[in-house]
């Protein structure tokens, strides 16, 4: 089970899921509820001008992300310790999430506007990967992305390991990138993508080993990258290094705002995703927020230095 749709179904069947049938806007109303229901796993099953259903909050508790990774919450130090030391190569091959290969506008997903102030529709829970220029070091991290038309994102990147793909394409001559955006992902994906591995460490790597060799990669259709085979939706672009826009304010995991910075472009060039795709959100701030970026730091502060 190294999917979002199979553990939704899990959770479901353990009465761990709200479903929500009121439709709501994906601007500034779920996201209201997300935060009254913080901690929460949400299944928003209408959402206004769309028919995508939306889900946030799924690594919203501790608990449901150690019931995600199959372990009891004194082994999690250890299990992912275990797998940044030990990656596990995944096989590539087709899976769900070529089931609808299309140039869908991005305006045409159920992407959040979380608080009043923000410039605009922001995806939180992508995960980008991107592979130097050689293709010898691949990466993968978790990214805010603000929707600016029906093809272009603008990227706010404050992974250290992205930051120094882009500079080694910089310096090899190159004005852009190929990057895949996974949204709709197991909870190990996410706590995989959040974790600090050394550079060179593919961070799907590190994901499958904590699923037990369960992940499968794909390639994707208009661009040379990996992606999940099972994730819900997948945006392939090219982000751009001689292209930028204004990224921000938007409110940081402290719950406070985090001003503008002109940051990178990044041309969608196509999508793949599954029949009736569900979008996975994040809510800023969020316990879901919080737990992502702090528990993979807990290992860090417990086992340095790497060996």
């Amino acid at each position: 089970m190294a999917n979002l749709r199979d553990f939704v179904t899990k959770i479901d069947e353990e009465s761990d899921l709200l479903h929500i049938e009121e439709s709501l806007s994906p601007r500034l109303e779920i996201p209201a509820l997300l935060m009254k229901l913080d901690g929460k796993a949400v299944l928003f099953e209408k959402v206004k001008g769309y028919s995508t259903r939306v889900i946030g909050g799924v690594c919203g508790s501790r608990k449901r992300i150690l019931k995600a990774l199959g372990i009891k919450s004194q082994a999690f130090h250890k299990h992912l310790l275990r797998a940044l030391r030990n990656p596990t190569p995944c096989e590539v091959r087709n899976g769900p999430v070529k089931e609808v290969v299309e140039q869908l506008g991005l305006r045409k997903i159920p992407v959040l506007t979380h608080f009043k102030g923000e410039p605009g529709p922001t995806i939180t829970s992508g995960i980008i990967y991107a592979k130097s220029p050689n293709g010898a070091i691949e990466n993968v991290s978790v990214h805010r992305m603000r929707v600016l038309d029906e093809s272009r994102m603008v990227v706010r990147i404050e992974s250290p390991h992205l930051l120094k793909i882009t500079q080694m394409a910089r310096d090899s001559g190159i004005s852009s990138i190929n990057v895949s955006i996974s949204i709709g992902l197991h909870p190990a994906l996410m706590i995989a993508a959040a974790s600090p591995a050394p550079f060179g460490t593919c961070e799907f790597e590190v994901a499958n080993t904590l699923l037990n060799g369960d992940l499968t990669l794909t390639k994707c259709e208009h661009i040379d990258a990996l992606a999940p085979s099972d994730a819900e939706l997948v945006l392939e672009g090219r982000l751009h290094l001689d292209e930028e826009d204004i990224e921000g304010p938007f409110i940081n995991i402290s719950g406070t705002w985090k001003p503008e910075k002109l940051q990178p472009v990044i041309e969608v060039l196509g999508v793949m995703h599954r029949e009736n795709y569900i979008y996975q959100a994040l809510l800023p701030s969020s316990m879901e927020h919080k737990l992502l970026e702090g528990m993979p730091s807990e290992v860090v502060e417990q086992s340095k230095p790497y060996p």
